[in-house]
């Protein structure tokens, strides 16, 4: 073989491995990356705070994700409407992509997962290799059809063996499916990125790191949400370093510790890139001159103009929060600065902080910075020298050699700003602080006493609608507008019905008509205009429907997440403000797993969706029977307990025309000649059993009906309860239904001559006249309900229906007399535990480890929840909270603080309860 073959053959080899070194690698020439994540809900923000595609500049990023996709079936899936193209109009990710013609060595991947995602959906699709492959195949498909340069897994999080081994087998099994595909079509090959907890207890249970780091081209380290309003004391969202005075577990709980963690536990240095945040967590201090780290706090702070959360602020809302007057203070030990104006505090990164940290990266050799998100950063240049991207613009200086610009100094701010201003007014205090010192004129103090609202309440009045009322002859005819705004703290739109897995009104309930061109719905979500607090939900079943459209939707999981989703985009577009799920009634076994599968996937849709919209959560209620036969047939009360906000248990219909004997509609309790079985058909019976079986009382809401269940009678002189019928009572002039009578129907019935009874043993009136015969509530019987209702502890009264209370006053001049009684008796009553309803305690009656709080005003005590290891109770005089220990802790009695299992004997692990003393 001759030099020049030789020559030849060497050259065509080294040609031909750096070809496939090209198709097989999509390492970037600059080792450095800045990883900036593009949310698909910045969209909906209000004016300034709106932010889409176009807004980005497109040398700011070396790679750009697209938070979020979903996953339907196991396979990649769209989740906001405005995500794909379609009728010739570009969507987000088209408009994402597009980027890259102005700048072609930016990356574009797309993310699938995050917390709204919740973790279930990852684990059923990574266990097993079909699932996998499902979604491997999927994901090609899906990235190469929409030009996306690679994937993101936000898995969060793995936890346990099962789920750290079956995340390495989804990661390798998508290395390799991208390797193959990226050889087999010559083009470059998907990059595979994750996005993984900084926590210690989730790295060490969740990640094999060596594995996990062999099979991603770089990992995305979420260094951030190191403290928030889940704490009852201020601390900083992203610390770099951690305080000298913490307490050891606290320590762990900053940058330095969790990215170094991922290296010492075998992620190569080249492929860390560390998360920064382009927004603060804030706070609403508990008193506001103590003002500094790890001070008392009562909350989250005051949600932004355009982010809209409570305890959370963009950047540009933390820059008109120092405008307004706030102080920045620099913590030279955490590198990091946090601000305070009044009872607000936030902790955040400022362009300091930012450079600090950027160094920090170089120094130790880490693969760069990840930014949550592009949309927080100041983008439009309104905080200082119209200079946009602040934040992400600094990295690019200190990472990828950017031209410099002047550093915004928000500390020189905050000093200017400060001394332009007035003295800052006094704080409004909590209505639990009853004292506070005032400064005279002359710099003497007086003490002012701030009185509570005695007539407040944080009852719910839950008030039904219905639709078919409208449709009422004469003066029966209820219209949308005859509502009184202020009557009901919730109003429930019934019914709409289910078709073809989605939401289905009622005929003409979406149809716009009239003048104004406004549909039903429109005119019932208009109130809200008049009372801002006003809640409007959407209820779906009753007994129109029946139980055959909840067995169609449950039939498989498909089905029932088509459905899920479905209902939050038709929610939503509608502006309502959650979901009634009215199954009349899962029966059997079967059927109640059903029922509680449905509202668990409802709950963690419903979670998932308002964080990634950062939007108010839908909430989700229910409509249940009283009868505790059909409540031990059809529901597993505790666990359906965890994800309703509300139980509207239907304590009515007792009694009616299908018995051929007398009886009250809603008796407050039993007869004493009563047998066994009677006595359970009562009001006070009902609700004992809802919470024996583990619902909590602040979520049961106490069914009261505007209307009452008549009977004729066979013999006119036998008139007692119990008296002989041989039907229900005439239809009424309004109503029209046979054994039905409205409350103002009711009322004529009165006029006519009834003779009314009040019955002292079940605390109800009747009324009979002739042959008929009607058992109702009146003011009297709700009043007594009322305070029975409260002295239980009970979270409300929920109204079936408010057409047929006397919506005009014709009865006695006042206009809805019933509901009108309930809301004057809920006057200054206070739900316990409705303050941490989230908690989910469930209150049984019979629990005799239900921790009481009995102390005097202003003494505050801790104890433990000897159920869960990761909660406990604090007493603040008679107020009793809930509380959980940040992640990965248990709470220590003997220090009263949150601490490591292994320092606490009667807990072995975060899961799970204390053991037997």
């Amino acid at each position: 073989m001759g030099t020049l073959t030789v020559i030849f053959l060497c050259l065509a080899a080294f040609s031909l491995t750096v070809e496939c070194s090209r198709l097989t690698s999509s390492k970037s020439t600059n080792s450095k990356k800045i990883v900036c994540y593009f949310t698909n809900w910045a969209q909906y923000r209000p004016n300034e705070g709106k932010y889409v595609p176009e807004d980005i500049d497109p040398k700011l990023c070396t790679h750009l994700i697209f938070a979020f996709g979903w996953m339907k079936k196991h396979k990649i899936s769209s989740f906001d409407s405005t995500d794909e193209t379609k009728n010739g109009k570009k969507g987000m990710y088209e408009r994402l992509v597009d980027v890259k013609q102005k700048n072609k060595d930016a990356k574009v991947l797309l993310a699938i997962g995050g917390w709204s995602f919740g973790t279930q959906r990852f684990k059923e699709m990574a266990s097993n290799r079909y699932n996998r492959q499902l979604f491997v195949f999927s994901a090609i498909k899906y990235l190469r059809d929409r030009n996306f340069d690679g994937l993101d897994l936000d898995w969060e999080f793995p936890r346990g063996g099962d789920d750290k081994k079956h995340f390495v087998s989804l990661l390798k099994e998508l290395r390799e499916a991208f390797e193959e595909e990226a050889k087999d079509k010559k083009m470059p090959r998907l990059l595979l990125s994750i996005a993984v907890s900084a926590g210690s207890e989730t790295i060490r249970s969740g990640y094999d790191v060596p594995a996990v780091a062999a099979y991603c081209d770089f990992i995305n380290i979420m260094s951030y949400d190191f403290h928030g309003k889940w704490e009852s004391q201020t601390g900083h969202n992203s610390p770099l370093y951690a305080l000298s005075t913490e307490s050891q577990w606290r320590k762990q709980l900053c940058m330095e510790f969790g990215v170094k963690l991922w290296e010492k536990m075998g992620a190569p240095k080249e492929k860390i890139v560390v998360g920064l945040a382009t927004y603060g967590r804030s706070f609403t201090l508990a008193s506001p001159d103590k003002n500094g780290m790890n001070e008392p706090t009562r909350g989250g702070g005051k949600a932004g103009t355009f982010t809209r959360e409570e305890g959370f602020l963009s950047y540009y809302e933390v820059c008109d929060f120092i405008k307004k007057g706030a102080r920045y203070v620099w913590d030279d030990e955490q590198k990091v600065p946090y601000a305070y104006l009044g009872d607000q505090w936030v902790g955040f990164d400022d362009e300091k902080s930012i450079r600090i940290k950027l160094n920090w990266i170089k120094e130790n050799g880490y693969g760069g910075a990840m930014v949550w998100t592009l949309d927080m950063d100041d983008f439009h240049g309104s905080c200082l020298n119209d200079k946009k991207y602040p934040l992400i613009g600094a990295m690019g200086e200190e990472l990828l050699g950017h031209a410099k610009r002047p550093v915004s100094d928000l500390d020189a701010l905050s000093k200017k700003v400060i001394k332009t201003l007035p003295p800052t007014p006094a704080p409004i205090l909590p209505k639990e602080v009853l004292l506070v010192a005032r400064k005279k004129d002359d710099d003497t103090e007086e003490i002012i006493e701030i009185k509570p609202d005695p007539d407040a309440t944080n009852a719910r009045i839950a008030c039904y609608y219905t639709s078919w009322s409208m449709k009422r002859p004469g003066q029966g005819k209820f219209q949308p507008e005859h509502i009184d705004p202020f009557l009901c703290t919730h109003i429930i739109f019934a019914f709409a019905s289910i078709k073809d897995d989605t939401i289905s009104p009622i005929e003409g309930a979406d149809t716009p008509s009239g003048s104004a061109k406004k549909s039903l719905y429109d005119r019932v979500l208009a109130l809200k205009e008049k009372n801002p607090n006003l809640k409007v939900l959407l209820s779906v079943g009753g007994w129109i429907s029946g139980t055959a459209p909840f067995k169609q939707i449950t039939k498989s999981g498909y089905r029932q997440s088509l459905f899920v989703f479905n209902a939050i985009e038709f929610l939503r577009q509608r502006k309502f403000d959650g979901l009634d799920i009215a199954w009349e009634f899962p029966r059997g076994a079967e059927d109640k797993e059903k029922f509680t599968n449905l509202v668990r996937d409802l709950y963690e849709a419903f979670v998932g969706e308002a964080k990634a919209a950062e939007k108010p959560r839908l909430l989700l209620t229910a409509a249940v029977p009283a009868s505790f036969e059909a409540v031990a047939a059809g529901y597993d009360v505790a666990e359906i307990n965890k994800y309703l906000d509300m139980l509207n248990v239907m304590t009515y219909d007792f009694h009616g025309n299908w018995e051929r004997q007398v009886g009250h509609n809603s008796p407050l309790y039993a007869l004493f000649s009563a047998t066994s079985y009677q006595k359970k058909l009562t009001v006070d019976y009902s609700a004992k059993e809802w919470i024996e079986k583990g619902a909590s009382k602040e979520k049961l809401i106490i069914g009261i009906p505007t209307y009452g269940r008549s009977f004729t009678l066979k013999n006119t002189s036998l008139t007692d309860i119990g008296a002989p019928a041989i039907d229900g009572g005439i239809a009424g002039n309004y109503t029209g239904e046979p054994g039905v009578l409205a409350f103002f129907e009711i009322c004529d019935f009165l006029k006519s001559g009834a003779i009314l009874v009040w019955d002292n043993e079940q605390m109800v009136p009747y009324a009979y006249k002739d042959n008929q015969w009607v058992g109702f509530d009146d003011q009297r019987s709700l009043k007594t309900k009322v305070q029975w209702l409260k002295e239980a502890g009970y979270g409300g009264a929920m109204i079936w229906s408010i057409d047929m209370d006397d919506f005009r006053g014709t009865c006695m001049g006042l206009k809805y007399p019933l509901i009108n009684t309930i809301k004057e008796e809920l006057k200054g009553y206070n739900v316990a535990n409705l303050e941490v309803l989230s908690s989910n305690v469930l209150n049984s009656l019979a629990d005799k480890d239900e921790v009481v709080c009995d102390e005097e005003d202003g003494h505050i005590s801790y104890h433990v929840d000897k159920k869960e290891c990761a909660k406990y109770y604090m007493c603040e005089g008679k107020r009793r909270h809930h509380m959980p220990c940040p992640v990965n802790l248990v709470f220590n009695l003997n220090e009263n603080v949150c601490d490591w299992p292994e320092n606490v004997d009667d807990c072995e692990s975060v899961t799970g309860g204390r053991k037997p003393s």
